[in-house]
């Protein structure tokens, strides 16, 4: 009798450290917005589902792609018995990748952790999620931003530091750009970025949408909030032909000048939401 107690003490003792261990944990949401990827759904979803980190889940927009995308991910969601892991959005309307994560991440709480993850290119081994929540235990980091590598170039990518003059005046608009993939932030930092300020035009910016999110919340979290890593953990697909820069990278560049010409946010001093975990 002695015994089956002990025994349930300790299961009971297992059961319940693990939940917690469950709750304390970082939990991170995998944004994938994705158009005509039936060539790359499937390495994108692989790096991805394949990561050691457990405490994740996916959010995978089909912005109403014309090829075979939505039957392809419907099937190998399905066939691996990923519903409860993977949430599927088919869109029955072309919205583009900045709409599609405003009002996705805008579903998520406040304190999960975004991870944005294009729907043509991949994660760059099962550690990276690990490297996030590794970064985001110091409870200082709100934001990260870095590293990738080139695919099929191997060409390594070029997000660096910014440098101290640029952070302490809040100037990184003026800055050359190097906050590219893979980017990773709060939910509830994206929050405070003001919607007029990711429109040209009352239309979400359909080219250089990665600057118009990432320059606000840099300067949200310009008092040591942010952090470059170093690290490779993403492929960036360039053998794409959507690729904005091949679609039209003279507009591209314009619509960079419109957003590097918009008014810098304020620094933040905190984040509500932190405070109470």
């Amino acid at each position: 009798m002695f015994l089956k107690f002990y025994l349930f003490i300790i299961f009971a003792t297992l059961f319940l450290d693990a939940h917690a261990l469950q709750r304390n944990s970082l939990e991170i949401v995998v944004v994938i917005p994705s158009y005509n990827n039936q060539q790359w759904y499937r390495g994108n979803l692989d790096s991805v589902l394949k990561q050691d980190y457990p405490y994740f889940k996916v959010i995978y927009i089909n912005d109403c792609s014309t090829d075979n995308t939505q039957f392809l991910v419907e099937s190998y969601i399905k066939e691996a018995s990923l519903k409860n892991k993977i949430k599927l959005i088919n869109n029955t309307t072309r919205k583009g990748a900045l709409k599609n994560l405003y009002d996705t991440i805008h579903t998520c709480s406040d304190d999960k952790v975004i991870v944005t993850v294009d729907g043509d290119d991949m994660l760059s081994s099962p550690k990276v999620l690990e490297k996030i929540a590794q970064e985001y235990s110091n409870s200082n980091i709100w934001l990260t931003y870095g590293q990738y590598v080139t695919y099929p170039e191997k060409h390594l990518g070029y997000c660096e530091d910014f440098p101290e003059d640029i952070c302490k005046v809040n100037a990184f608009r003026s800055c050359s750009w190097r906050s590219s993939h893979l980017r990773t932030f709060y939910a509830g930092l994206f929050k405070h970025i003001k919607k007029e300020d990711l429109l040209y035009k009352d239309q979400f910016f359909p080219m250089a949408w990665d600057l118009a999110f990432m320059f606000p919340m840099l300067e949200m979290s310009s008092k040591g909030h942010f952090k470059c890593i170093k690290d490779v953990l993403y492929v960036y697909n360039q053998s794409n032909i959507l690729n904005d820069f091949k679609v039209d990278n003279k507009q591209q560049l314009f619509l960079e000048q419109i957003i590097r010409a918009k008014t810098p946010y304020q620094p933040l001093e905190e984040l509500p939401f932190l405070k109470q975990k």
